[in-house]
């Protein structure tokens, strides 16, 4: 699997979405890839790794991400139309409402920093993807939200390009893609 494809989209709740391609492999349906998609993405604590070696945890914690990734697709498709329905703004605050968060003192190199954290793992890894999604819709405009325009790609990004004008979810898979199919075309067409 792609260590980059885990962080593409810019944002953990973006990230989510892109655990599901075109051809519908599933990260989540390999334990392996659940794992490296929660570690790319910041989302365990120490604590964290020793409840995720039992199996039936880990499989509730599957399950939780699978029912946020819904969330977030039906979001993301809202964000697209430009404006979040009634409905879905419903979903996330009932998921919230489940969510039990306290506030952790951490201290790193002689700083100390004041952070929420999820009571349990999957409280922690839930409040992480709706904090992600809600400090995107409030900082970054929406048609800057985006899903690559590749054809064979679904996976969606936030462009942080000064121009505004990305149009790849990386330009290393498929917009190397794309140039080298215009240039065969262009090649095919001189013949």
């Amino acid at each position: 699997m792609d260590n980059h494809r885990c962080t593409l989209g810019g944002a953990v709740w973006i990230n989510l979405v892109n655990t599901i391609n075109k051809r519908l492999v599933d990260m989540l349906d390999d334990p392996a890839s659940v794992m490296l998609w929660l570690q790319k993405n910041h989302l365990l604590r120490e604590s964290d790794l020793v409840d995720l070696e039992d199996k039936e945890h880990f499989l509730l914690i599957v399950s939780t991400l699978r029912s946020l990734r819904d969330i977030c697709f039906a979001v993301l498709s809202d964000v697209e139309q430009k404006g979040i329905s009634p409905m879905n703004v419903k979903r996330l605050q009932d998921m919230a409402d489940d969510v039990n968060v306290r506030l952790a003192l951490l201290s790193s190199a002689g700083r100390l920093e004041l952070v929420n954290e999820g009571v349990t793992t999957g409280d922690h890894i839930s409040y992480h993807v709706i904090a992600s999604m809600i400090h995107t819709l409030q900082t970054v405009s929406k048609d800057r939200i985006r899903t690559c325009e590749h054809e064979d790609c679904i996976l969606h990004f936030i462009d942080t390009s000064k121009s505004g004008k990305r149009r790849w979810c990386s330009m290393e898979t498929c917009g190397n893609r794309h140039k080298a199919a215009e240039f065969y075309a262009r090649k095919k067409q001189q013949e």
